[in-house]
This record gives C-alpha cells, sequence and structure tokens, in this order.
C-alpha cells in the first residue's frame, strides 16, 4: 500500500484483531465500498472544473497519515512556496485507522481535503463516484509526465481510462533475513537464485523448538500469498473484476505450500502472530528466521538489529512481486481546484521527488531518483527492492471496494488455524471472495 498504507479494511481489523498495518494489505482497504459513497451526485468528471490559478492567496488543506514523512512534506511545502507564495498548504496528519473513515465521512458530508492521499485499493472506489477530479489537465499541458513513472503504479490510479493520481513513492516486497539465526544453524542465507524448494529447506532446518521460527507466514495477501500465488502463474481475479481465480490449480498449489508452513510447524502460529505481530516483535527480536516483508519496514528491521539483511522473493515458476505507492489526489468538490492542481502538478515533479527520497522515509516513484533511499542503508542491499519492479504486479483494485481480499483473509485465518480441512481453503476463499465481488 507508502508507505504504511499498504490495504487492510476497517471490518478485517475488527474481526480478527491482528497485525500492524504498513504495507499495503494494510493500507488498502478501510473497509470503504462503492454503496457508502453512492450518495454523491453527478457523473465522474473528466476534467477540472476550474483549472486556472490567478495567483490569489489560497489555504489548500493537504490529507495524510504518516507522521514521520512530516519533515519531508514540510521541505515540499517550502520548495513549492517558492514558486507559489500565495499558496498556503496545510497539512493534516490522520491516524491510519481513522483516515478512511474520516475521509469517506468528509466527502459524502461535502467537506474535505483539497489534496490528499489514496492508495491503490481505494481509487476506483472513489473514482466511481465522481469524488476525485481528473489531472488530465496537468499532463496534457506537460507539467506531469506518467511516463517517467512505473507502469503499474500508473495503471492502479487510473480509471475507466481517466488519470486521477500520479503516484508519489512506491514499496515492494523482498526476503528479510536474520544471519545470526542462519550462522547458528548452519545454513546459506538466501540468494537471487533460490527457489521454493529452498525456501522450504531452509525454513525447516532454522525452525527449533519454541523458538526461533524459520519462516514468518504472514496472513498478508501485499507481503505473502498473493506473490507466491502468481510466481505460480496462478490467478487473483478475473479482468472483469467478477470472479476471484484463487481456486484455480495454480493458485491452489501456492496456498497449498504456504499452508506446509502451519502444519509443519515452520512459522509461528496464526494465533501467536494475532497477539505478538511479526513485523514489530517477533522478526525484529530475533524469533524469525526469515520473513518477506516491504520495502517501508528496511529502516525499522535494519536499526533493529545489524545481522538482518534482504534477499529478493524466492523464483517459483516465474518472478513475482507485488507494487504499491500511494498518489496524490483531489477532491473533485474542492473550491480550489487550480490551486490543487498546481500543488499536485509540483509534487509529481523532479524537486519535489527528490526532497522525498532524501528524507529516506519512502522510495520516491520517479524514475532514477531512488539513489538517496539506497545509500540511506549502506548495510542493507536496498537494490533488491528497485529490482523487483521489472517483475512486478499491481493489486487488483475492483470498483466494488477492497472487500474480496479481506475475506480471503479472514479464510485463510481460520484455514491456518486449522479450523478445516486444508484441502478446502481455495475453495471457502474463492468463495468468500466472490459473495463479496457480488454485493
Amino acid at each position: 500500500m507508502t508507505h504504511n498504507r499498504s490495504l487492510q479494511s476497517l471490518e478485517s481489523c475488527i474481526a480478527s484483531s491482528r497485525f500492524s498495518r504498513r504495507g499495503l494489505i494494510r493500507t488498502s482497504a478501510a473497509g470503504l465500498s462503492a454503496a457508502m459513497l453512492a450518495t454523491l451526485p453527478g457523473g465522474r468528471l473528466a476534467g477540472a472544473q476550474d483549472t486556472g490559478y490567478g495567483g490569489e492567496s489560497v489555504t489548500l488543506s493537504y490529507g495524510l497519515w504518516d507522521a514521520a514523512q512530516k519533515p519531508g512534506i514540510d521541505k515540499q511545502i517550502a520548495a513549492f512556496n517558492q514558486q507559489f507564495p500565495n499558496i498556503k498548504v496545510e497539512p493534516t496528519i490522520v491516524p491510519f485507522d481513522d483516515y478512511w473513515t474520516k475521509l469517506q465521512t468528509g466527502v459524502a458530508g461535502g467537506q474535505t481535503y483539497d489534496v490528499f492521499w489514496m492508495n491503490a485499493p481505494n481509487l476506483p472506489v472513489f473514482a466511481a463516484q465522481s469524488a476525485l477530479l481528473s489531472i488530465e489537465p496537468i499532463v496534457g499541458d506537460g507539467g506531469a509526465d506518467p511516463s517517467k513513472f512505473p507502469a503499474a503504479l500508473v495503471e492502479s490510479y487510473t480509471f475507466d481510462g481517466t488519470l486521477y493520481g500520479i503516484p508519489r513513492d512506491f514499496d515492494t516486497i523482498a526476503l528479510f533475513y536474520n544471519t545470526r539465526l542462519f550462522d547458528a544453524a548452519g545454513v546459506d542465507y538466501p540468494t537471487d537464485a533460490w527457489g521454493w524448494e529452498d525456501l522450504r529447506v531452509a525454513a525447516e532446518k532454522l525452525t527449533k523448538d519454541g523458538g526461533p521460527w524459520g519462516f514468518g507466514c504472514l496472513i498478508s495477501d501485499q507481503q505473502n500469498y498473493f506473490n507466491f500465488i502468481k510466481q505460480n502463474e496462478g490467478g487473483l481475479i478475473s479482468d472483469d473484476f467478477t470472479t476471484c481465480l484463487i481456486d484455480e490449480p495454480a493458485s491452489c498449489e501456492a496456498l497449498d505450500y504456504l499452508t506446509q508452513f502451519f502444519t509443519a510447524g515452520w512459522t509461528p502460529s496464526v494465533s501467536i502472530m494475532q497477539a505478538n505481530d511479526p513485523e514489530q516483535t517477533l522478526f525484529p527480536a530475533g524469533q524469525i528466521a526469515m520473513m518477506p516483508s516491504g520495502s517501508w519496514n528496511a529502516r525499522t528491521f535494519g536499526e533493529a538489529d545489524p545481522a538482518i539483511k534482504v534477499a529478493p522473493l524466492p523464483k517459483g515458476k516465474q518472478r513475482a512481486c507485488m507494487i504499491h505507492g500511494l498518489a496524490n489526489v483531489i477532491w473533485a468538490k474542492s473550491p480550489n481546484q487550480g490551486a490543487a492542481l498546481e500543488w499536485v502538478k509540483f509534487l509529481a515533479g523532479e524537486e519535489a521527488e527528490r526532497i522525498l527520497g532524501e528524507s529516506a522515509t519512502v522510495i520516491p516513484a520517479m524514475q532514477g531518483l531512488q539513489e538517496d533511499w539506497v545509500a540511506s542503508m549502506p548495510d542493507l542491499d536496498l537494490q533488491v527492492f528497485l529490482d523487483a519492479v521489472e517483475y512486478s504486479f499491481p493489486l487488483p483494485s475492483p470498483p466494488s471496494g477492497p472487500e474480496w481480499r479481506d475475506k480471503i483473509e479472514a479464510v485463510l485465518i481460520e484455514g491456518w488455524s486449522g479450523n478445516f480441512p486444508a484441502e478446502e481453503l481455495c475453495t471457502r476463499a474463492a468463495a468468500a471472495a466472490n459473495e463479496a465481488l457480488s454485493s
């Protein structure tokens, strides 16, 4: 999801009371659905209603959720004001768990931020209900160039052929591992040549009774099982977003592969991970030897233990890695559309992206501006996250919202907890997802 952006629904959070949110899986869903915003009037807007800014004094509200990025954003605002001294940008930070509810309420009530952060799973929900302003005008006049950003991310912020946001940052997934635990077990470190069998064998050798565990099999689509499904050439959802495909043979094989880590005890159980966040607690504390996780955790892990390193995800039939990133979008009813377009144009430019990279908090999305982020943590091979863009895929984001993924996750939690036969996992998950997609 930038990254703690990544994707989870409010309903799912409450139901499973589990892990911290930062990645796409945690950042993408907010319990929103098209029905929740269906009361918005009018059809989708093709462009700005008022694209001009005449130099008048304007105050723009800017909604976001990550306080750690505030220093970098303040520098972006200062640079922007060198060009537009009469446009005052006021950031408003709302904790992620409350962000989407507040945004939904504000949009429905006719009063929300002029510009705000958006993630890919919620983009079609808002765009389909006329809540967002097209940014085609700043692309058409050359003010913003989508070709400088990863195509998969640009696709994520395009709905029905209209672009509503240009990515500001991105995150990909890699395999973090603890060299101290590998050394103690006499296991070779992961390399870019690793496949699924290498991961399985290492996890078995690294697991000790009572911990540490060899592998952290996260209950996360972005960081875990969607990647393995795509690596096995499996499907996630049909092109028309009407049918979940994880009950297809290749998808089921991938889920069967991950299930063995639970049945064999090579990963902490679901209940242990629900009680002890793998990313915040178990892995940094040396209780898990290796774990797939997002680029947003690189600094946290590296500072927690210098023994932690990173390698590419193991390869299945093909390489595959989910990519996500946030975009800046404009509220369709903003009274300051001209100024908002200027701010979004600036944020999509090289100066703003360079400032973002220098902040070392997230990976700037513009091509060629990731060097500062990579250099900010020289003890970790952060290049693996950039290399993953080449074989990345975006999270499918149907207009009905992210509930279909929450339903899959709920079934996996039950199945990986051993509450029903493992052979029913795929069919149950697909059936639950299809119910959400059809509602």
